[in-house]
């Protein structure tokens, strides 16, 4: 199970870079039914997201940490975590976030997010 965890994480992590602007992986980590609730309230749907991933032009870095993952059937899983971003440029930290996913099996056994929400922290580090 800790290596499904560990997974997980780094498929997350990946939708933070690498993966963000390859349309391919977004298209098979985003279930087809894939639902978020972003930050400031809104609902944004798989197309909709594969679009804004795809382009986005911010360079800022995204950091995650502190995560932690539950079970919550032989084929879902809750992964949640805190986000921040780092300005490259004066590497001040802001949109701190506290992030929770969720992760289904298909019918082929692969692994798929179908919710994603982001809160707004009210403080910040």
């Amino acid at each position: 199970m800790q290596d499904l965890f560990k997974q997980l994480i780094q498929y997350e992590c990946g939708l933070h870079h690498r993966d963000r602007q390859n349309f391919q992986i977004l298209d098979q980590r985003l279930h087809p039914d894939f639902k978020e609730i972003t930050k400031s309230g809104w609902v944004v749907h798989k197309a909709q997201m594969i679009e804004a991933l795809l382009n986005d032009t911010d360079t800022d870095i995204i950091q995650a940490q502190d995560f932690q993952v539950q079970s919550l059937s032989d084929h879902s899983v809750l992964l949640t975590y805190q986000s921040h971003q780092i300005n490259v440029v004066t590497q001040a930290q802001y949109n701190v976030a506290l992030r929770s996913s969720i992760w289904v099996m298909n019918d082929h056994g692969i692994w798929q997010m179908i919710f994603h929400q982001g809160t707004t922290c009210a403080f910040e580090k």
